[in-house]
């Protein structure tokens, strides 16, 4: 089971966190973006609950299509939701794609050179994998 606290209250994992009830319950988790096809969501009605079906295999053409029509919508849930609530985003492994959503997040909301925002992050986690070129949807 992978879990890390990217920001204050910004959380990403795996799926096998998706059935961690204490970890949910202990870090009072809001909102659960869930970039799997298949992955089920935790069963607890106060969690708002978003999927965004990204495929289980590595930067296919329909998940740079599916960040493109959705990456205003992913940033506005975080940016309207991240200092009222505490957020996960749960990934096949949890460091690809999770962490990759909260790069899309840091760039739009920062003047952080885009190239230095993976750098910042493997601070926080180093086996953190930069699962796309930022510059792509900049």
């Amino acid at each position: 089971m992978f879990y890390c606290e990217l920001l204050s209250g910004l959380w990403i994992g795996d799926t096998d966190i998706l059935k961690n009830k204490k970890f949910i319950d202990d870090n009072n988790i809001n909102i659960i973006l869930n970039c799997t096809q298949m992955f089920d969501f935790p069963d607890n009605k106060d969690i708002r609950k978003i999927r965004l079906p990204f495929s289980p295999v590595r930067e296919s053409n329909s998940d740079i299509f599916l960040i493109r029509e959705n990456k205003e919508k992913i940033i506005s849930l975080i940016k309207d939701n991240i200092d009222k609530y505490n957020i996960l985003i749960v990934c096949y492994n949890g460091k690809s794609i999770s962490p990759f959503l909260v790069s899309l997040y840091i760039c739009s909301e920062s003047d952080i050179d885009k190239s230095s925002i993976y750098d910042i992050l493997l601070t926080k986690d180093s086996t953190l994998e930069l699962w796309c070129d930022l510059s792509l949807f900049f």
